[in-house]
């Protein structure tokens, strides 16, 4: 009722609590999906099978409207010191996982989530849990602690030569000699986890999906119009009527397009509702999905399919699953779909390779026509183009079985093994001419290589009928390199990598299948030499270990806290989701935003900065720049001033070059996006450290590792070694979102600031 009423479709969950509903406990993140601060668990009922699913998704990514008939538990609802506090709260609080508790109350809802499907997870089921939740500062080995409480299975770290179990704090805790102690916190202090004193469903919404006949959706907000349709025919007159409309299920990629590339769409689709995108069929020659369904139902179906069929036949099931196990986090699977990933035809989709090597069909349907195509053929030409018109819709996809003599295998290389968008992937498919090693069809698919998933088709059609041995592998090498041409604009060692990750995933495919031939057929196959096996081995994720060791004295009065391991003080509020933060303070009466205009240009000089069509924005007050700055533009970190505004020109990209003020966040950012600025190059352009010289630039003060009378020393020494070594830019991490309120007193130009900082003396 509260959605119909009031829902905005351009809101987002995390907005809809926190604005709305004023609940705290859920945190402003990284906005896009990528941190999980903002982790709730969203539970749904289904009337045919009388189920509710929990499942844990990412508030600043959830459309408000796409959560009719859903269940929201956030922080504040499992527990709170006012009540009771939750024995997932509890835990994670006394075994230290919490520094400065940002991340925590996602971490809460993860875990308890997780708790709600499976009350004694496994060690492994609690690591995919968490693997969508990034903390920064504490570290992953105590909330790991705090996990393993809940684990059925023991998780000692074996390193006791007497058998004991490094869990069991009774014996061996305290070394009397060294007196030391290993004992962080004790597991006697916790409150049993009782699955029975849960949060029921809602009745009225088990009632109302009973009940209530499904009826298409609208909601209206000042720009957007949401529709959520319950029949595909329906759905295509809706297509037909708004080809641009984009279809949203998961909204992990319409959102972040929204929210950070500023594109914007006056009507949105979504078709979740609808049966026939919802369908699980299996067929003799393989599984059919609807596009609907989600990438974590996707991940259960294929893990079921595989027990149930012949190895022979889940070869393709076996290489998508190694695929969506590190696709994004547990919050992202668990609502991006299969049709969005495949459909947004983005290089970084890791499925789109494996399913277009596989054969994998598309099921496509628009007003009066229905028609199938391979989703290879979207991928031929290398381009992407778009054999899929604006009225058709992704209905479901097929994924075939594999055959005898079929190989299939995917790979990917990303900044980290979860979460993470991959640098390069692959799938790669090959069948043999029966009971031979000669090819007789070939298919490899790249992704990140390019702006879409590209197609080695060339180099495919030259080795059909060739030998599966090395002189095939070095051919094969060789054309893939010459057939993709990866763009000169992506930094030199960049481009190396990408090249030697294409060539890389090749011979590890070509080993893989050597290895399986020579499996069938020890007799006329060669082994593969032990040195190279190690590439054939995946790396597994285990469960961090750790001991930590600090001074104990059994004399020591239980007041005083020195060189024990205190819970901190703030880390039950950090997990209930109490503590308060800066976003967290109530409005303050004729209450301001501001936000930085940086530079996008590293060295120039500014021609002009034109402020006009930021300043028509509704709600914009003003734009601040150097010549509003009543004293010195500038300010000390350290011997050093640091310029606030830049007035000239600038020294690098992101240097604040305005400020934009205005009445809401939202309003604010807007504006701040409307202001243009005008550069002029400045020479010389300095890049490297033979520049550098050339150009007599140095930072001074010169420093300088020096003992003794160095010259005097390399004139006698026996041998001089010289060298070079060259290390290039690095990809910074994000930390959490900073903020400043700043709230004049009144009197004697004071005021209070409330800072998010890590260093208050510096900032004082």
């Amino acid at each position: 009722q509260i959605i119909e009423q009031n829902a905005d479709p351009e809101q987002m969950l995390l907005s809809y609590l926190r604005k709305r509903l004023h609940l705290t406990g859920t945190k402003y993140g990284c906005g896009g999906g990528g941190c999980g601060a903002c982790t709730v668990m969203i539970s749904t009922y289904e009337p045919a099978s009388k189920k509710i699913r929990h499942y844990s998704a990412n508030a600043c990514l959830l459309p408000i409207c796409s959560l009719y008939g859903a269940a929201v538990t956030t922080v504040e609802g499992i527990g709170s010191t006012k009540t009771r506090v939750h024995p997932v709260q509890e835990r994670l609080a006394k075994c230290h996982g919490s520094q400065c508790g940002f991340c925590t109350p996602g971490i809460v809802m993860s875990i308890y989530t997780l708790l709600r499907n499976h009350p004694e997870p496994t060690s492994e089921q609690m690591m995919e849990a968490l693997a969508g939740n990034l903390c920064r500062c504490t570290g992953y080995r105590p909330i790991l602690d705090a996990c393993k409480t809940f684990c059925k299975e023991s998780v000692c770290c074996e390193r006791k030569t007497n058998g004991k179990c490094c869990l069991d704090h009774k014996d061996d805790l305290f070394d009397k000699e060294a007196k030391v102690s290993t004992r962080l916190f004790s597991t006697d202090e916790f409150q049993p986890l009782d699955p029975t004193q849960e949060l029921i469903f809602p009745p009225e919404l088990m009632r109302m999906a009973e009940n209530q006949p499904k009826r298409t959706l609208f909601f209206h907000g000042e720009r957007m119009t949401w529709i959520s349709p319950v029949s595909l025919d329906e759905l295509l007159d809706l297509k037909a009527a708004y080809p641009k409309a984009p279809l949203v299920v998961g909204n992990t990629t319409v959102g972040p397009e929204m929210k950070f590339k500023g594109v914007f769409h006056p009507i949105v689709i979504a078709p979740a509702r609808i049966p026939d995108l919802n369908v699980v069929k299996c067929t003799d020659d393989g599984l059919t999905l609807g596009a609907a369904c989600s990438l974590s139902l996707m991940k259960d179906i294929l893990t079921n399919a595989i027990s149930e069929f012949p190895e022979e036949k889940t070869k393709v099931f076996r290489a998508v699953l190694q695929q969506l196990r590190t696709l994004g986090g547990e919050q992202i699977r668990n609502v991006a779909s299969l049709g969005g990933n495949i459909i947004s035809k983005k290089s970084t989709s890791d499925l789109n390779p494996i399913l277009a090597a596989s054969n994998s069909i598309l099921n496509l349907a628009s007003r009066g026509r229905k028609r199938q195509i391979p989703l290879s053929g979207i991928f031929a030409d290398g381009l992407g183009n778009n054999a899929i018109t604006p009225e058709e819709i992704l209905v479901s996809v097929h994924i075939p079985h594999s055959r005898k003599g079929e190989y299939i295998s995917a790979f990917r290389q990303a900044p980290r093994r979860e979460n993470a968008l991959p640098i390069t992937n692959a799938g790669m498919r090959v069948l043999f001419e029966e009971g031979t090693d000669i090819i007789k069809d070939l298919s490899i698919f790249y992704g990140g290589a390019v702006s879409t998933t590209i197609c080695t088709k060339q180099t495919c059609w030259t080795l059909i009928r060739r030998h599966w041995n090395e002189q095939m592998l070095d051919e094969a090498c060789r054309l893939i390199l010459k057939e993709i041409a990866l763009p000169c604009s992506a930094g030199g060692e960049e481009v190396d990598y990408k090249k030697t990750l294409v060539v890389s995933f090749f011979y590890r495919f070509f080993l893989e299948v050597l290895q399986s031939l020579r499996t069938t057929d020890p007799c006329h196959y060669p082994g593969i030499p032990m040195e190279y096996r190690s590439i054939l081995q995946d790396f597994k994720t285990k469960m961090p270990q750790g001991i930590q060791i600090y001074q104990a004295k059994p004399s020591q009065s239980p007041q005083d806290p020195v060189g024990r391991p205190i819970m901190h003080q703030s880390g039950i509020k950090h997990a209930t989701g109490e503590a308060v933060y800066i976003d967290d303070l109530p409005s303050v009466d004729g209450e301001l935003f501001l936000a930085v205009v940086t530079s996008s240009r590293a060295h120039a000089k500014i021609v002009s900065i034109d402020t006009s069509e930021a300043l028509k924005g509704p709600g914009v007050f003003d734009v601040i720049t150097a010549h509003d700055v009543p004293a010195t533009n500038e300010f000390y970190y350290s011997d050093d001033p640091e310029i606030i505004f830049a007035r000239n020109e600038v020294i690098c990209v992101g240097q604040v070059v305005c400020a934009v003020v205005a009445d809401s966040d939202v309003h604010v950012k807007q504006a701040a996006a409307k202001v243009k600025i005008e550069y002029e190059p400045l020479e010389p352009v300095i890049l490297t450290i033979e520049e550098a010289i050339k150009h007599n630039s140095f930072f001074e003060p010169k420093r300088t590792l020096e003992h003794g009378d160095v010259d005097q020393a390399f004139e006698t020494v026996d041998n001089i070694i010289e060298g070079e070594i060259r290390i290039g830019g690095q990809e910074h991490f994000y930390m959490e979102t900073q903020s400043v309120l700043a709230i004049p007193k009144g009197e004697d130009k004071e005021m209070d600031v409330y800072v998010s900082t890590q260093h208050p003396a510096i900032i004082q």
